[in-house]
């Protein structure tokens, strides 16, 4: 039931959750799917995008977002992430600053809007390190604690965002006890962030 209402927490705050992407969408938008393995990989970044992530299984793939924006949600029995990728102008944040901080604080904004009031907000910094591409960011940790959206119970949400280049890639977490903090650091080192 819990699963439930965290697939509705992501839901809400903006997380479109649609069914598998069409294999022959447009190259234009620079991502490919490799057949085999179901990966999609994003050729600027050569951010690659698998079916599983370190317990959690890929339930939808959104390469292909409208605004430009990509889309990759995830769950476990603990938790749901959700992977964003887009370009920082399509983002609403063009210029050459880094612009993580501002991505995170409008984030929060808006889950504060949604989720109600929080007891601790931990930020972070943030290391992105893959395929020889290095990142930095910014992140921050929020406990709910009466979210309307879970019949008042409290909840962990975490978003953080890593400037590639011109990409803004990004997550949003929630999940209910603090252990699931554990298996989010697993998943974040797998795909090449860690909190700093």
């Amino acid at each position: 039931m819990k699963l439930i209402a965290l697939v509705s927490l992501m839901l809400a705050s903006g997380a479109t959750f649609i069914g598998a992407a069409d294999e022959n969408a447009s190259p234009t938008r620079s991502w490919s799917m490799d057949r085999t393995t179901g990966a999609w990989t994003h050729r600027p970044t050569g951010i690659s995008v698998p079916k599983s992530i370190d317990g959690f299984k890929r339930k939808s793939a959104e390469p292909f977002n409208k605004d430009g924006t990509a889309i990759f949600s995830y769950s476990s029995d603990k938790a749901v992430i959700t992977l964003y990728l887009g370009h920082r102008s399509l983002e609403g944040f063009p210029g050459n600053e880094d612009c993580t901080p501002a991505l995170r604080d409008n984030y929060i904004k808006e889950m504060h809007r949604r989720h109600g009031k929080t007891d601790s907000e931990t930020p972070f910094r943030l290391q992105f390190a893959r395929g020889g591409k290095r990142a930095s960011g910014v992140g921050t940790t929020c406990h709910f604690v009466s979210d309307p959206e879970f019949s008042g119970d409290p909840a962990y949400s975490e978003i953080g965002a890593v400037l590639i280049g011109d990409y803004l890639y990004y997550y949003r977490a929630t999940f209910f006890e603090k252990a699931g903090r554990g298996d989010l650091a697993a998943f974040l080192k797998a795909i090449g962030i860690k909190k700093i």
